[in-house]
């Protein structure tokens, strides 16, 4: 049933009725050549940034500062 629920939640964010047929077998298509030069230039260039970019640093990840908020409104508490 939850299966069911995410499946109609995502056909509705899609504006669909129903899910979409399959894909009809058929040949591959090919790609143009200047569609995959791009694909392949673009892949090169992040592994490149990749590359040359600092390992991060762990520590980086965590909240440096502590922030407390208290939660009661004033005058409760107190006594």
């Amino acid at each position: 049933k939850r299966i069911e629920a995410v499946r109609g939640q995502i056909l509705s964010k899609l504006r669909l009725a129903a899910p979409p047929p399959p894909p009809a077998e058929g040949p591959p298509r090919v790609l143009p050549e200047d569609v995959r030069a791009l694909y392949n230039s673009t892949r090169e260039l992040l592994r490149q940034r990749a590359r040359l970019r600092p390992p991060e640093d762990p520590e980086e990840y965590y909240a440096k500062e502590l922030h407390r908020f208290p939660m009661e409104p004033p005058g409760e508490g107190e006594g």
